[in-house]
């Protein structure tokens, strides 16, 4: 069988994005070509960034099963593709994967009829097990067999089955092959790629679906990480990034992985998401010492009540706390925060830029509250205080220019303009002069 999976364009310029292999993709690769099937991939923000470039790969290649990944913010155009696709070659299976499908599956079916098959959790074997079954034309009976899918039946109701066996040790699934990529594209935008090295997050925050995907973090061993850098390094990377949702989560782990790094000699430069709890001191000198520039922290809030509330398990003086400590080691700190968040107003927003101004990171990031599909806040808005006058938000592109929730304390609007005001005044030169003098009050009540 002859599998093309599909990265999808972008209605924004996609060049102002972190542009990087699907690496999904490369993971199912390895079980797709180990059973005998041809794989292919279809870049199309490298190939006019537009729906329509999907069609040319399909009439080259003529595809059997066609894959895409589907995930919040770019489901949207998730769905463009395969609506498209449906107009011209209605026979050829449609099949998507990842966390938005995974937790509302009867949702997405119902709803759209140029969706297929979805692939639920961790995919790799779910999908080699559904290829496989539409080469030999299973019947909707054999298809209920497969662990990890959802389809719709020769009666058109939705059967989702149950979820495929955890696999603890992630190498089992091996490096994901990079040779289906066209990666000289990649080269040419960017000397940094990515790597994931673990899957899960121990942390229980009710606003991310990851911890919907399960809270056993598992991971790679250090050796395989490793070869997997120097891959990387060896196809012309010289930079990386960690994209795993908490790359120290395990802090022997981390430093082993170190460890290893300047036992080969390996020289390069690379950041990681990292939770605060997770920043202690042997990890980031460990960190350091291996060519770690900077991490990327979700702070959230600093506001003790909402920190509660989406249970991020940690408090404003520890969140400040460990900045200082992460930039003690002279790594440089990426902080994120979410604003409009339950609880958040024009009084606590103002303390949060003080609080900025005081930990003083490289980088911060501003986004409003997104209830993805599946978690606590998406089920129970009310809970949080939040208004989501649109649960299927995820299926436009409103989301783009508008807060997909907002508060009674903060309308859509207030939200956007705090945002907006927020980058403004982080990217002024002027921004760690402000009211410098009050700073000191301020800064005694965090430390």
């Amino acid at each position: 069988m002859k599998v093309l999976f599909v990265n999808p364009h972008y209605s924004f310029d996609p060049f102002t994005l972190l542009l990087h292999p699907p690496l999904a993709f490369g993971y199912l690769s390895n079980f797709l070509k180990k059973d005998g099937h041809e794989v292919y991939h279809a870049d199309l923000p490298f190939h006019g960034n537009r729906p329509e470039a999907v069609l040319s790969f399909i009439e080259t290649i003529q595809p059997d099963v066609i894959g895409l990944t589907a995930v919040a913010q770019s489901f949207y155009h998730t769905l463009e593709i395969t609506t498209l696709i449906k107009q011209h070659y209605p026979a050829i299976p449609i099949v998507a994967g990842g966390p938005l499908v995974t937790f509302v599956p009867e949702d997405v079916l119902t709803r759209h009829p140029s969706l297929d098959y979805l692939i639920l959790y961790d995919g790799e074997e779910s999908f080699v097990a559904l290829v496989n079954a539409l080469q030999a034309r299973a019947t909707s009976q054999q298809m209920k067999s497969i662990p990890g899918i959802a389809f719709r039946d020769s009666h058109g109701s939705v059967i989702v089955t149950p979820p495929a066996p955890t696999v603890s040790d992630l190498d089992y699934y091996g490096i994901p092959d990079r040779s289906i990529f066209e990666l000289k594209n990649y080269l040419a935008y960017d000397y940094e790629t990515v790597l994931v090295t673990s899957r899960g997050c121990p942390s229980r925050c009710t606003f991310c679906s990851t911890t919907l995907m399960g809270r056993n973090f598992r991971y790679n061993s250090p050796k395989h990480v490793c070869d997997e850098i120097e891959q990387v390094l060896n196809m012309g990377f010289s930079s990386i990034f960690f994209g795993d949702d908490t790359f120290s989560g395990n802090s022997k782990r981390t430093i082993d992985i170190c460890t290893e790094i300047n036992a080969r000699s390996l020289k390069f430069n690379w950041t990681s998401n990292m939770r605060a709890i997770d920043a202690k001191p042997d990890v980031l000198e460990a960190m350091r010492g291996a060519g770690a520039y900077r991490v990327f922290v979700g702070f959230e809030s600093i506001q003790n009540s909402t920190l509660k509330l989406i249970k991020k398990g940690t408090t404003p003086e520890r969140l400040f706390q460990k900045a200082n400590l992460i930039k003690s080691y002279d790594i440089e700190l990426h902080s994120a925060f979410i604003i409009g968040a339950p609880g958040d107003s024009d009084v606590s927003l103002r303390e949060t830029m003080d609080f900025i101004r005081i930990i003083n990171p490289t980088v911060a990031t501003f986004n409003c509250m997104e209830p993805r599909p599946g978690t606590d806040v998406y089920n129970h808005p009310e809970r949080y205080g939040l208004i989501m006058p649109d649960k299927y938000w995820y299926e436009k592109l409103d989301w783009m220019e508008e807060p997909v929730s907002y508060t009674a304390d903060l309308s859509r609007s207030e939200i956007k303009q705090w945002i907006n005001r927020c980058y403004d005044e982080f990217c002024s030169p002027t921004f760690l002069d402000t009211h410098t003098n009050d700073l000191e009050m301020v800064k005694a009540a965090w430390a």
